[in-house]
């Protein structure tokens, strides 16, 4: 379902879009002549589409390891899948002019209809059932994750370009620039760089706890055997999730509807030493008559890379941790049961627990700091449907999430304990919504969703070092919603005329209530227009907003009194008395808002059955971000700093500030000693604590391409995942000069793209895969130096079984990955200026895990 995460040259594309154009030879009538062997059901499935140029969307999990007779004649496109389909017990439907393979019917008329309304597809950015969003959505299939074969999501979502590792990841441990917070584990998520709390992530399209100080949803806890495939809205959507969805929403989306036992043994290691892995995972499922149920358990367990195993490392002891050791179990399961016509129960639940093992070093001597961190999380959620007739359906979920980590850091022949960080994050959420036809119009029928939402969000930590005693922190807050969103119709296929094949117009809205800070309204606009079969241009507008996290809003910060000539660049333009200077957190941050634009065609050529391209541009202007302005406080007289300073305060404000102050520390007096000040002498505040101040600005384009075609028995694929970046400019306040962060160290670059082209025929297939990430500049130093661009190939070969022959070979798959196959060093990266030591790397625009072989042994039974 949906495009590909991958891509190729466009040289190599234009080649194969000449040897395939003729390959489908359609009939006046729309029948294709067939003339496919007995072969697997996926691999008929694909010929079909090649020939007809028709779009099937088939679920790995429906089609798995089922096989099919011969087809020869000549039949339409949905002729031929049923005839594919004849005795696997699965049926299709028409859905957005697409064929969607799905289970058989129920066997009476009130069951077909639950089916049918409960089965419905929602697609990422939309409450709306079988409706396409006019947003553009990535999809990364459970056939690209076998391709991939990732040991975890964060490996996987590194590939993607849209997506940067800045943040908290397993690279990014102790390099200042790579934007990690105070966590030093786990691993998340930051479409378009815009930080990974600006990134909504999903689990099942449900919110869960977040991880650390709050700030991002550890993907590296998820199992990825048991994920069925992962839907990526590269745009704002806070008018459809609420808070968080700045960047864009990633919706993991697990297995649920699996029949039979499947297991899976992955082990892997890397050529330049350290850093092996192994993986195993058991998935079991079953049907009845009125249900079904699944349960997924997965183990992982990582090797070390160390300093010593990498040659591009700059003075770092041989025994720092470059990766750290690794353990986890994940479990996954799932229930859906009909309880009466119409009326359905879905459960799910999890658990998961990593250990995380390294070494590291701090200033001073050389003794090693042992570094340990758990992590345990889980949650779980019940949905209860009912069908209201009429195309009417309501659901009423609860669910509850929760994520416990506890970080010890200790220095065994040195000083003992270094630091404990301790944290818990929560949230239990109860949804109610329901979504159907509002009106038939000549077109068909105008779609409404409309829903309302509850949700308690909880943090709490515990911060302890050798010099400070153990300093808790905790909070809670409420948040409360009502959503609505409109899809309406103007032209398709029921009253198409020339230049309008499909014109659909959608409108959504959201109101959200957070405890303690108030309302946001936030709308969203998009519009689907098709002039021709094949062509599609869509484009969105709306606004989006990221709460502060409940750790930011309950910190405390001091005031500091000092001679009001302290805090001037030019002490002589300072007025007589005193200067207060506020450092620490801010009880009153407001929430990030943003607005997004995005504008895209889709195109499937008819000419060129298998064919799809697409292009997104995008733009996103990120305000009132929560950012420290500035670290001095010697600033008054500098105009990009003027937005933080307050002069002649009013008596009252200045009462306010003191009252909320953790301490007032007076140092107004000759030499820094007390002076006896009070709110009545303070003549001008620097406030120099977390704020609404800053401003990012960016826009680019994204570009797909997916092909798939046949030659004789030799089936390929070839497809193309590309983000361009046109800028990305940052401002610490609204004075502030423009800071171009684009092609800098631990920031974006302006061209990434991954590219592969993949063959299969009968049992064996095999792919390769390039990853590009472009030149960029080191302008930390007063001389910038290049840092050259980073290119890596990744290929796989497969044999797969058919469902005949020895049990023991029946659905079997062996797999053999290689990943960066010619292990290219990442480009060399200088320490921080003032620094000896370092990683040299980029850990955010590379990798330094080098060559790394793969074996896979799946098995269905």
């Amino acid at each position: 379902m949906g495009q590909h995460q991958s891509g190729a040259a466009i040289a190599i594309c234009a080649s194969l879009l000449l040897v395939s154009a003729t390959s489908a030879k359609a009939e006046s009538q729309g029948r294709y002549a067939f003339d496919l062997p007995a072969e697997d059901l996926s691999h008929a499935i694909r010929d079909l589409a090649v020939l007809t140029g028709q779009n099937v969307i088939a679920p790995d999990d429906l089609i798995r390891s089922r096989a099919t007779g011969p087809l020869s004649g000549k039949f339409t496109a949905e002729q031929a899948l049923a005839k594919l389909l004849e005795g696997t017990g699965l049926t299709y439907r028409r859905l957005n002019g697409a064929l969607v393979v799905e289970r058989g019917p129920a066997t009476s008329v009130a069951e077909k209809s639950a089916d049918s309304a409960g089965d419905a597809i929602v697609v990422t950015g939309t409450h709306v059932r079988s409706a396409a969003p006019t947003s553009p959505v990535l999809t990364i299939t459970r056939h690209d994750i076998d391709l991939a074969q990732p040991s975890s999501v964060e490996e996987l979502m590194r590939q993607l370009p849209q997506n940067l590792s800045a943040g908290v990841a397993q690279e990014n441990f102790g390099v200042s620039g790579a934007g990690a917070d105070i966590t030093d584990h786990g691993a998340g998520i930051n479409l378009r760089g815009l930080g990974q709390r600006a990134t909504l992530v999903l689990v099942d399209g449900r919110r869960v706890a977040p991880s650390g100080t709050g700030s991002f949803v550890d993907v590296s806890l998820i199992p990825i055997s048991a994920i069925d495939r992962i839907e990526i809205l590269t745009d704002g959507a806070s008018a459809i999730y609420g808070s968080d969805a700045v960047a864009g929403v990633v919706n993991i989306i697990l297995k649920k509807d699996f029949q039979g036992l499947e297991s899976v043994l992955q082990a892997g290691t890397s050529t330049d030493g350290g850093g092996n892995q192994f993986l195993a995972g058991l998935t079991a499922g079953t049907a009845w008559h009125n249900g079904n149920a699944m349960l997924s358990y997965e183990f992982r367990d990582e090797g070390e890379i160390k300093a010593g195993d990498r040659p591009f490392t700059i003075n770092l002891p041989s025994i720092w941790s470059l990766f750290p050791k690794e353990r986890r179990h994940s479990v996954y399961g799932s229930a859906h049961q009909e309880l009466a016509p119409g009326v359905t129960l879905d459960v799910t639940g999890n658990y998961s627990a990593r250990d995380t093992d390294r070494s590291y070093f701090v200033a001073g001597p050389l003794i090693p700091v042992s570094a340990h961190a758990e992590a345990r999380s889980l949650g779980g959620t019940a949905t209860l449907g009912l069908d209201l007739g009429a195309a009417w359906r309501a659901e009423a979920t609860g669910s509850y999430f929760r994520s416990r980590t506890e970080e010890s850091q200790f220095q065994p022949e040195g000083s003992g304990l270094v630091n404990i960080f301790n944290t818990l994050n929560s949230v239990a959420e109860i949804e109610v919504k329901a979504d159907g036809n509002l009106i038939e119009v000549p077109a068909g029928a105008v779609k409404l969703a409309i829903g309302a939402q509850a949700r308690r969000e909880h943090y709490s930590s515990l911060f302890q070092t050798a010099v400070n005693p153990p300093t808790p922190q905790s909070g809670s807050r409420t948040v409360t919603s009502l959503y609505g969103e409109l899809n309406a119709p103007l032209f398709t296929s029921l009253n198409r005329r020339p230049g309008l094949e499909q014109l659909v117009f959608t409108a959504a809205g959201r109101l959200e209530h957070y405890e303690n800070l108030g309302s946001s309204f936030d709308p969203k606009f998009g519009m689907l227009w098709s002039p021709i079969e094949g062509l599609k241009f869509r484009s969105s507008y709306g606004t989006s907003f990221r709460a502060p996290l409940l750790s930011e809003t309950l910190g405390l910060y001091n005031v500091y009194l000092f001679p009001a000539s302290l805090l001037y660049l030019d002490p002589a333009q300072a007025p007589a008395g005193v200067g207060a200077a506020l450092i620490g957190s801010n009880p009153n941050v407001r929430p990030e808002t943003s607005r997004s634009f995005s504008a895209g065609t889709e195109w499937a050529p008819k000419p060129i059955p298998g064919l799809n391209l697409s292009a997104t541009y995008y733009a996103i202007r990120f305000t009132n971000r929560i950012a420290l302005p500035t670290d001095q406080i010697v600033v008054v007289g500098d105009p990009a700093l003027e937005p933080i300073v307050n002069r002649n305060p009013d008596l009252s404000l200045v009462n306010d500030i003191f009252a909320g102050a953790g301490q007032v520390l007076d140092f107004s007096g000759p030499g820094f000693t007390p002076g006896g000040a009070g709110p009545g002498d303070v003549r001008v505040i620097v406030d120099a604590r977390v704020a609404n101040t800053a401003e990012t600005r960016t826009s680019g384009l994204d570009l797909g391409l997916d092909y798939a075609f046949a030659l004789g028995a030799d089936h390929f694929n070839f497809s193309l995942n590309a983000n361009k970046i046109f800028r990305f400019d940052d401002r610490l306040t609204s004075a502030s000069p423009v800071i171009h962060t684009l092609d800098t160290p631990y920031h974006p670059v302006d061209l990434r793209g991954r590219a592969g082209l993949s063959w299969s025929r009968g049992p064996i297939s095999a792919v390769v895969f390039a990853n590009y990430t472009t030149s960029y500049r080191d302008n930390r130093t007063a001389t910038s130096l290049k840092i050259g661009s980073f290119t890596t190939f990744d290929a796989g070969v497969a044999w797969t079984s058919s469902s005949a022959g020895p049990s023991i070979l029946r659905q079997l798959r062996l797999s053999l990955n290689v990943e960066n196959l010619f292990d290219a060093d990442p480009p060399t990266l200088l320490p921080d200026p003032g620094s000896t030591v370092g990683v040299g790397y980029d850990p955010v625009n590379a990798t330094g895990r080098g060559r790394t072989i793969s074996l896979q042994l799946r098995k269905h039974w």
